[in-house]
């Protein structure tokens, strides 16, 4: 690791994040030119966070789950005021799981994918909830 390069205050390592486009980034400055940035690069708003409580705020202050950016917390964890008591790892591989079955055109439920990742089903079905994951292949 160089110098120039350190680990931000968010879990995926980076620095800021955007509530108004949802980007999460980091900037590097030449040591002899540090400054703190205060605009997106994505979109140019300038209300940026720095920290997973100010994103857990806007989270509350606006009735979203936090599961909506769990790369931004410890990943073996459970995220933090979370409806889905699934860790960041969790839902990855849900994510991970589905976004396979679907490529191979098999059925995606949340049977399926408790079954398959060892996850508990209540989690599983929270998580397809909150991330408004399709199931397929289901008759009813």
């Amino acid at each position: 690791m160089t110098d120039s390069v350190t680990l931000g205050a968010f879990a995926n390592g980076f620095e800021y994040f955007c509530p108004h486009c949802g980007a999460f980034f980091s900037l590097q400055y030449d040591s002899d030119n540090l400054k703190d940035t205060h605009y997106c690069p994505s979109c140019s708003a300038d209300e940026l966070m720095t920290t997973t409580e100010e994103l857990l705020e806007a989270c509350s202050a606006n009735c979203t789950d936090p599961v909506n950016f769990y790369n931004a917390f410890p990943p073996d964890e459970p995220i933090p005021q979370s409806r889905t008591g699934a860790s960041p790892r969790e839902v990855k591989t849900i994510i991970d799981i589905v976004s396979r079955r679907k490529a191979e055109k098999r059925p995606v439920t949340v049977d399926i994918v408790a079954q398959e990742s060892y996850i508990p089903w209540k989690a599983v079905k929270r998580v397809f909830g909150e991330l408004h994951i399709t199931q397929s292949g289901v008759t009813v």
